[in-house]
């Protein structure tokens, strides 16, 4: 795979004219460290699923214009578009956490705060996730990053569940959309909110079929559950466009906290009579139902 460059958001608007911009980071490493020139042929992506192959038109500090030759859109993403719910492990597990799933192709992740988790979700700890995210882009080739949204609590789960109905209600989630017009209760809207500005699930359409999984072993109480085989068998002839999968702390969900999920229709998965730690857990699962369709 040859180098990939990432265009920031700011800079996307050239991209109507023909012209693309690397600013920071990426044009250093363009210019300093590959030592590319005026003329020179650069490949870049915009996080979004495009990729541009572009020609070096001008070089000044800390920022290059170049010239789009070609626009091509990337046909690699999975079919299934995965959310994983999972509650962050400490320390560098996050990073390989991240890494994995972006190479695997989960389309979101969502911090959760749950009863037993230990590690606090903040600004600082997104924006580290957010960098790992792009250099395992990077890295694999993927041209479209795994979004990382803020984080939600346990007892927030059923105003996430409001969202994902509503978009299979064909509602849009965008900031644009008039919260009165959703008719969301205040939990709800202020996780919309709270996720900003993206149309959130943008995949859901009217009616869609959406798999939500909550993964937890039968040793810890039996809640019916299922192994991935029979779960999948009970989907009978539907595959669903979308899965919401959610991932317990190191200690595991409380009894309460996965009570609480069937209730609301998660449906729960054990993964069997191994011991995960949460992010082997998270990606286990995540390459059993990316591999669906």
């Amino acid at each position: 795979m040859s180098d990939l460059f990432y265009i920031d958001p700011s800079e996307r608007p050239a991209l109507a004219d023909g012209v693309a911009v690397l600013t920071g980071s990426e044009a250093r490493h363009l210019t300093k460290v590959l030592r590319q020139k005026v003329g020179d042929e650069a490949t870049l992506f915009d996080g979004t699923g495009k990729e541009y192959r572009c020609e070096i038109t001008s070089i000044a500090k800390e920022r290059v214009e170049l010239s789009v030759l070609e626009t091509r859109e990337d046909s690699r993403e999975p079919d299934v578009a995965l959310t994983a719910v999972v509650a962050l492990p400490k320390g560098d597990r996050q990073k390989w956490a991240l890494e994995k799933l972006t190479e695997l192709g989960v389309r979101r992740f969502i911090p959760l705060d749950a009863e037993r988790a230990d590690v606090k979700f903040d600004a600082n700890v997104r924006e580290r996730l957010e960098r790992q995210v792009l250099e395992a882009s990077k890295q694999c080739g993927r041209l479209r990053l795994l979004e990382v949204l803020p984080s939600v609590a346990s007892s927030e789960l059923p105003a996430l569940v409001e969202l994902i109905e509503a978009r299979r209600a064909g509602k849009s989630l965008s900031s644009e959309t008039c919260a009165a017009d959703l008719g969301l209760s205040d939990a709800a809207e202020k996780l919309r909110v709270r996720f900003g500005a993206t149309d959130l699930f943008d995949e859901i359409g009217p009616d869609a079929d959406v798999l939500r999984v909550v993964a937890h072993p039968i040793s810890d109480g039996f809640f019916g559950q299922q192994s991935f085989p029979e779960l999948i068998r009970s989907l009978g002839d539907k595959t669903p466009q979308s899965v919401f999968l959610l991932i317990g702390p190191v200690g595991g969900f409380s009894d309460g906290e996965v009570s609480s999920a069937v209730e609301a229709g998660w449906k729960p998965l054990d993964l069997g009579a191994q011991v995960y730690r949460v992010e082997t857990a998270a990606i286990v699962a995540a390459a059993l139902f990316l591999h669906l369709k």
